[in-house]
């Protein structure tokens, strides 16, 4: 189901608030991103189990449930991933200089970067949202 079934804009001002005012609340309170994916995941494994997918649902049961439980270890995942798929960017390139280098270190760097201070990735989110808000009312109101 889309936001164009309910009639519902996908862009415009009403967007740019919500996302503006995301990225606000998750820089006053960093961690709360982390519970509000904890609950999501929870949610969808209910919805898989319902749906037959016992497999899908009982992993993101658990998942949900640790993340919800502690929530700096999906900053951690996050981290670890970004690091493998920083480390594959950089081997898959060759070790050759131009940009699947420049990524895969840039990727390799912000995974250490995330791991050494967890704390940082739920900021990053937090101003990604609020710029995101800030382009869409830019876009808007034809500020560029």
């Amino acid at each position: 189901m889309s936001w164009l079934s309910f009639g519902l804009p996908v862009g415009g001002v009403a967007l740019a608030i919500i996302l503006i005012i995301i990225g606000i609340v998750i820089l006053i309170i960093p961690r709360i991103i982390n519970y509000l994916i904890g609950i999501a995941l929870i949610i969808s494994g209910i919805m898989w189990i319902i749906n037959g997918a016992w497999l899908w649902g009982i992993l993101s049961l658990i998942f949900g449930v640790l993340v919800t439980i502690f929530p700096r270890i999906l900053n951690y995942l996050v981290g670890i991933y970004l690091i493998i798929i920083g480390i594959g960017q950089i081997i898959a390139s060759g070790f050759v200089l131009g940009w699947p280098l420049a990524i895969g270190a840039l990727t390799l760097l912000f995974g250490i970067i995330v791991m050494v201070n967890p704390g940082i990735l739920n900021a990053l989110v937090a101003i990604i949202f609020i710029i995101q808000g800030i382009f869409i009312l830019a876009q808007y109101y034809h500020w560029f």
